[in-house]
C-alpha cells in the first residue's frame, strides 16, 4: 500500500510539474518561431533588394538591357512574393545622361496603380508621369555638360533630391530603387540610389 501511494504521489507530482512548465515552454517556442520568421523575412527582403540592384549593375553598359532586366526581375519577384503570401511593391528609376545634352529617365512601376511621379530637373524642367501598375514609362530633360544639376523625385509621400554632376562626352547612369515587402506582421521598405559611369 505504501508503494502504491508513493507511485501515485510521484505520478501526480510529475504531472503537476509538467503542467506547470508547459506554458513556459510553449511561450519560448512561440517566441523562437517569431524570431525565426522575422530573420527569414529580413533575409528574403535583403536578397530581393540586392538582386534588383544587381540586375541593374550587371547590364549598366546597355541602357535598354538595364530596363528589361530590371522589369523582368521585378516581375519574377512579384510572382514569387504572391506565391508566399507576401506583398511586394517597387519603383525603379534608371537615368542616363548621354554626355552631350540629353538625360533620359525611365520609370518601372510595381508600386501602385496610376502612380503620379513628379520629376523636376534643376527647378526648371518638370515632368509629371502617371504610371499604371506594372508599366514602364520614360521622359527626358536637356542639360549642359560640365554642370551640376538637381533631380527631385516625388511620389506618394516620398520626396528625394539627388545632385547629378554631368561631364562632357561621358555617359552617366543613375539608378533609384524603392522596394517594400510585407508578410504577416513584418514590413520593410528601403530606398537607395547609386551612380554608375
Amino acid at each position: 500500500m505504501k508503494g502504491e501511494a508513493f507511485l501515485l504521489a510521484a505520478v501526480i507530482i510529475s504531472v503537476a510539474l509538467v503542467a506547470m512548465f508547459q506554458p513556459i515552454r510553449n511561450e519560448y517556442l512561440v517566441k523562437q518561431k517569431q524570431l525565426l520568421q522575422k530573420e527569414f523575412f529580413l533575409d528574403i527582403f535583403e536578397n530581393i533588394f540586392n538582386e534588383i540592384k544587381n540586375s541593374i549593375y550587371f547590364s549598366y553598359d546597355n541602357f535598354d538591357s538595364m530596363i528589361l532586366n530590371s522589369y523582368n526581375f521585378l516581375n519574377f519577384s512579384q510572382k514569387i512574393a504572391n506565391q508566399k503570401s507576401m506583398n511586394f511593391e517597387s519603383l525603379v528609376l534608371i537615368l542616363k545622361a548621354d554626355g552631350n545634352n540629353k538625360i533620359n529617365i525611365t520609370a518601372i512601376n510595381f508600386l501602385s496603380d496610376n502612380l503620379q511621379l513628379n520629376l523636376t530637373f534643376n527647378n526648371t524642367q518638370n515632368s509629371i508621369v502617371i504610371l499604371p501598375l506594372y508599366s514602364i514609362n520614360s521622359t527626358s530633360f536637356t542639360y549642359t555638360p560640365e554642370n551640376t544639376y538637381t533631380l527631385t523625385i516625388q511620389y506618394e509621400n516620398i520626396a528625394r533630391s539627388i545632385n547629378i554632376e554631368t561631364l562632357a562626352n561621358k555617359q552617366i547612369y543613375l539608378a533609384y530603387v524603392d522596394v517594400s515587402l510585407n508578410w504577416l506582421e513584418e514590413s520593410r521598405r528601403n530606398i537607395e540610389y547609386f551612380f554608375m559611369s
